[in-house]
């Protein structure tokens, strides 16, 4: 993080760039306003913290520049206590926040992430809003996707049966999809959920049946096997399997031929399988739920999906990749997500993942009143309970209880801590201590 300090006093430049380097941060130092566009014209920065009032050219006038050349680079301003008004209107003109001075260099600190993190979310944002095409739970460029989509493009030409893993709502039917899209197969991609149907339905769902077969067989059906025929049939929750049609599974992958419910005949089957589950198979074989024969047929390459907490930085990209393809296909003519709607999308835990993600946006595109999604148009409530729920399970003592009190009131104030320390009872500072000494995780630190 390379920061840009714009002053033309140098003990306030020196001082400022000594605290940053203790905290990690890289910066630059200018003394007016020109040699601050010179060096945003020669190297890159990721903020600008600038004095507003300054021999010559004033801050406001590095703001207009910024402006007009179209760089959303974010600039704090520094100003004196009779300078409130003009920074008040640095802020409406485009400045991301201000300062009075003497400050605490920690405050800038923290404000300065703060501004880097939501300019990042917003190109990130931005990104996914410009993205083409059904990528759905596949979107985000964090190390774990970019490693995913490598794979399922390796894997995916190839005959071989796939196991597709992760969590509910990651996206593994996606992801199978994907795999499909891949393969060069042109027979049909055919889906269904083990878990969702009855288990005295299944088998013939699966083979099919030849009338008769059954009371109510009143003619011949075709299964799933053979509407996939020279395509890829996808099993979700193959967990959910009977073991006595585990064993017909497993015959029709080692043989490529099934029977259909009541015949003897064989009918050759071409069909690229891929199965997907939520729950641990090792564990299921171990317990004698599930065939080990048939984990290792179905496992012959594995894809595990990570749930959307092990994503760093995809949830600005997938927001606006849904906001893109909802308010198209809802008919809304939106303009985008408020930054505070986005700080939420970017500190909420999603238990339910990307399923959850999308759900949450598409009722907020359609109950919407304004030009932008805001705050108020976004529902966690239960998810966000929840997860707060299991955190809170059995504290080991007073400090986790301190901690979790302080993280909840967070979360309830939108990560606003002058709003935090008012409802704790404590004093900004003191706020300011506790994060750091728990290390609780805020947005922009």
């Amino acid at each position: 993080m390379r920061i840009l300090i714009v002053d033309d006093e140098p003990n306030m430049v020196k001082s400022l760039g000594d605290y940053f380097a203790l905290e990690g941060l890289d910066s630059s130092k200018a003394g007016s306003v020109d040699e601050a566009l010179r060096l945003i014209g020669e190297e890159s920065f990721d903020a600008v913290v600038s004095d507003l009032k300054m021999p010559g050219k004033s801050g406001m006038v590095l703001l207009e520049n910024l402006r007009d050349e179209g760089l959303r680079l974010p600039l704090i301003m520094m100003s004196a206590h009779g300078e409130v008004r003009d920074a008040v209107a640095a802020m409406k003109q485009g400045a991301f926040d201000y300062l009075v001075k003497p400050f605490d260099p920690e405050e800038l600190v923290l404000r300065v992430r703060k501004a880097v993190d939501e300019r990042r979310s917003r190109a990130r944002l931005e990104a996914g809003m410009r993205l083409q095409g059904p990528q759905g739970g596949l979107v985000g460029e964090s190390v774990s996707m970019v490693a995913l989509r490598k794979l399922i493009q390796k894997a995916a030409p190839s005959p071989t049966t796939i196991l597709v893993t992760g969590e509910s709502g990651t996206g593994k039917e996606v992801a199978a999809r994907a795999i499909h899209e891949g393969s060069g197969r042109e027979g049909a991609f055919v889906a269904v959920n083990i878990g969702a149907l009855a288990e005295n339905l299944l088998e013939s769902e699966l083979f099919g049946h030849e009338k008769g077969a059954y009371t109510g067989a009143d003619s011949r059906r075709t299964g799933l096997f053979e509407a996939a025929q020279g395509g890829t049939l996808f099993l979700d929750e193959i967990g959910e399997l009977p073991l006595h049609l585990q064993v017909k599974l497993l015959r029709a992958i080692q043989e490529k031929k099934i029977q259909r419910l009541g015949s003897t005949a064989s009918i050759p089957v071409d069909v690229r399988l891929v199965a997907a589950t939520n729950r641990e198979l090792e564990t299921e074989v171990r317990e004698g739920r599930f065939r080990e024969d048939l984990y290792y047929r179905i496992n012959v390459i594995r894809i595990h999906l990570p749930p959307l907490r092990e994503r760093e930085g995809d949830r600005g990209l997938l927001a606006g990749w849904f906001f893109a393809k909802l308010t198209r296909e809802l008919g809304r003519r939106l303009e985008g997500i408020s930054p505070e709607a986005l700080e939420l999308i970017e500190s909420h835990p999603f238990p339910g993942n990307v399923r959850e993600l999308g759900n949450i946006i598409e009722r907020a595109v359609i109950l919407a009143e304004g030009p932008y999604l805001e705050a108020r148009d976004f529902q966690f409530g239960p998810a966000l309970a929840s997860a707060q729920g299991r955190e809170e399970e059995g504290p080991r003592s007073l400090a986790e209880v301190e901690k979790r009190a302080i993280r909840a009131a967070l979360v309830r104030n939108r990560f606003h801590r002058e709003k935090t320390a008012q409802e704790l009872g404590i004093t900004r500072r003191t706020l300011l201590n506790k994060i750091k000494e728990y290390d609780i995780e805020v947005p922009g630190d």
